[in-house]
């Protein structure tokens, strides 16, 4: 192999490490809290992703700060950087993402670098983000640093864990393909659908 292929295949094991421990801690966290504070069920604060940040997700890690939600779209561990013209994340395509990482996502950054977002309005809409290298190290794209997971059944899971085919339509929005309209949304679900590796199909 040469060294920009040894290079980008290190990048890609990398990738792939980070992502599953960040998703397995992540679900554990969320086993424990049940263990702790009950079914989630009966959790009194879904429509404030900031208490469940702070009572229930955040004490089942060993965190290094906290943060309240954004003021802006798709502020998550913001340590107060302006980014001058320039997003935080963006989409394969190089789009800004405005959405789903909306103004009232509350996140924290784990002592290791791990940044995880979290917003919801209800249990039926709860959605994680995570960058696995912290908010404050690029590249910021989805796909790449960021993936994006709902809560279905109890459990955290991938965006697109229930879709027929992630990658192959292009044209369909948020497939894990760089043409596509929001483009890397479902890459969680393509990397965990491919026994935990990225492959060639892969947009890296």
């Amino acid at each position: 192999m040469t060294l920009p292929t040894l290079i980008t295949e290190h990048q890609k094991d990398e990738t792939v490490t980070k992502l599953k421990r960040a998703y397995t801690l992540l679900n554990q966290a969320i086993i424990m809290a049940q263990i702790k504070h009950g079914d989630m069920e009966i959790w009194q604060d879904w429509d404030s992703p900031e208490k469940i940040v702070n009572n229930y997700l955040a004490p089942e890690f060993k965190i290094d700060k906290t943060y309240p939600p954004g003021e802006y779209a798709e502020n998550m561990c913001y340590n107060g950087k302006k980014f001058y013209g320039k997003t935080q994340y963006n989409w394969l395509t190089g789009v800004w993402i405005s959405s789903p990482i909306n103004p009232g996502t509350a996140s924290f950054k784990t002592a290791d670098g791990i940044c995880i977002g979290f917003y919801s309005t209800s249990i039926k809409n709860a959605a994680f983000f995570i960058d696995i290298n912290g908010s404050d190290k690029g590249p910021n794209v989805a796909g790449k640093d960021l993936f994006f997971f709902i809560l279905a059944d109890k459990t955290v899971k991938p965006y697109g864990y229930d879709w027929l085919e992630i990658s192959i339509n292009a044209a369909r929005s948020h497939a894990c393909r760089a043409e596509a309209l929001s483009g890397g949304y479902t890459c969680a679900a393509k990397i965990m659908r491919d026994g935990w590796q990225i492959k060639d199909d892969y947009p890296f």
